[in-house]
């Protein structure tokens, strides 16, 4: 039983060009694009995650399915299986040998589903980040009855954009036969299924690494310098964001005191690289308030500026901007969250921690001046350039 794998690239497989809606999104970053989330690392917010995002058992993403248009490619491999299995000339026709979609794509959604990858696999659904296209072609049902293949093409979007197109055929024989029939339809779209989640978990596609890598975003992992240690605290890790937009985040733990948490998240701005530091790091700030504001009120908490946002000086070359918040309420302790925001490069570097100023100073001191960021991405390069068409 023959089962291949056929590497293609999509070529304009959905209604509308996949350039045109790539430009359309990029010049609606400021409003379609999730702008990163703040890092204050207490409950009133955020508490970061740091988990494996690698694939492990299943897809923690949302997943939207659409059935979609087979490229060319596909529907040339579809066709040149006639001169390559010798089929006779009553079968030479190429709209019954090379059907769009000969099996239905009902059938390949329901085994998505049934594999038990994806926590949650969306049919035909609008507005999620990942997007999953599906083409298939082959023969016609009850038509051809021996070695005619079926084909099928899986291409991967992220907000648009495609970030991976694979295509494999099936090497199963049809049958006219309506019990059979069934049977090799369930089998057939069982391996291509399973020949793409082979290939998805092979390439660890739904993971940030390989995310960042397709869109070309900053290569942290390489890039990105952080010290070790800090004072009294030691880096746990430093994980990517699963949206290339919001950067990378690396975290320091105390060994004394479980609560007392230092945060850097490092994230590219969406603007241009002639922006003003003074209008850009203040405007970063006043975005976490805000949303510490509406968090706190959910939680019933009182929220107060214990150093509202103002410029920063760490030595005579490294300057950045600087809040404090603290919160409580009748029936709970008062807690802290300190936020520093610098630039680097086309990067903005946040440290965040979950103590007063006079206590995070002397760290963020000694700690900033050790960072060093990637330069501006390819992506970003491409996203400005958009950007700055889209302001004329």
């Amino acid at each position: 039983m023959a089962f291949n794998i056929m590497p293609v690239s999509a070529k304009n497989i959905i209604f509308y060009s996949l350039q045109l809606r790539a430009r359309v999104l990029f010049c609606k970053l400021l409003q379609s694009f999730a702008k990163p989330v703040p890092m204050l690392p207490l409950c009133l917010l955020l508490i970061v995650d740091f988990s494996n995002h690698a694939w492990a058992s299943s897809v923690d993403q949302s997943v939207a399915v659409f059935s979609t248009y087979p490229s060319e490619d596909l529907l040339e491999a579809c066709i040149e299986q006639r001169e390559t299995y010798n089929l006779e000339p009553d079968f030479v026709s190429d709209n019954t040998l090379c059907q769009e979609d000969a099996i239905s794509p009902e059938n390949f959604i329901k085994e998505l589903s049934e594999t038990g990858k994806f926590n949650n696999l969306l049919p035909y659904a609008e507005g999620n980040d990942y997007e999953l296209l599906i083409a298939n072609v082959g023969a016609a049902p009850n038509v051809h009855k021996q070695n005619a293949k079926q084909f099928a093409e899986f291409t991967l979007q992220w907000r648009g954009i495609e970030i991976d197109s694979s295509a494999f055929d099936s090497g199963i024989e049809t049958s006219n036969s309506n019990v059979i029939e069934k049977q090799s339809t369930e089998n057939v779209v069982r391996l291509l299924v399973s020949r793409w989640l082979e290939h998805v978990k092979h390439k660890q596609i739904f993971t940030s690494e390989f995310l960042f890598a397709a869109l070309e975003a900053s290569n942290y992992n390489l890039a990105l310098k952080v010290p070790d240690a800090v004072g009294e605290f030691t880096k746990l890790d430093t994980q990517l964001y699963s949206d290339p937009f919001s950067g990378a985040i690396t975290r320091y733990i105390h060994s004394n005191f479980e609560d007392a948490l230092v945060d850097v998240t490092v994230y590219p701005f969406l603007a241009q690289l002639s922006s003003d530091e003074s209008e850009l790091l203040p405007q970063e700030l006043e975005s976490d308030f805000k949303k510490a504001s509406a968090t706190a009120e959910l939680q019933h908490l009182i929220l107060s500026q214990v150093s509202p946002a103002s410029p920063y000086t760490v030595n005579d070359k490294l300057s950045g901007w600087r809040l404090g918040l603290s919160a409580n309420s009748e029936t709970s302790p008062t807690i802290f969250a300190t936020t520093y925001v610098f630039r680097q490069q086309d990067k903005i570097v946040k440290v965040s921690t979950t103590f007063p100023p006079d206590f995070s100073d002397t760290i963020v001191n000694q700690l900033i001046v050790k960072v060093e960021v990637p330069q501006e991405s390819e992506m970003m390069k491409k996203v400005r350039t958009l950007l700055l068409e889209g302001q004329r």
